[in-house]
């Protein structure tokens, strides 16, 4: 990407990771540039970045509290323990 491309604002995306979003700031360290992405907050060499038309599949997060989320394994975990006792007779035959 052309370094007078790049703009606050703009979308873009990292093509070795296939790191996407906007860009943060532009600074300029040890003579090249770089763009800080949302996404992340790190910084990317400028050169080897490419526009992109948005950001696809933005994922939003949600808070929740840990007792939430060592409530909701707990659940899972019983849940599987149950599938498991069910659906097999829990031995190890290979049937080769």
């Amino acid at each position: 990407m052309i370094t007078d491309d790049v703009a606050v604002g703009a979308v873009v995306r990292y093509p070795r990771t296939g790191t996407t979003g906007k860009v943060l700031r532009v600074e300029e360290i040890d003579g090249r540039q770089y763009a800080e992405i949302d996404s992340t907050g790190l910084y990317y060499r400028v050169d080897e970045l490419v526009s992109v038309d948005r950001v696809a599949g933005k994922v939003e997060r949600v808070e929740r509290s840990l007792e939430d989320y060592l409530e909701e394994r707990k659940e899972l975990q019983q849940q599987l323990k149950e599938v498991w006792e069910k659906g097999t007779d829990q031995s190890c035959e290979g049937g080769g």
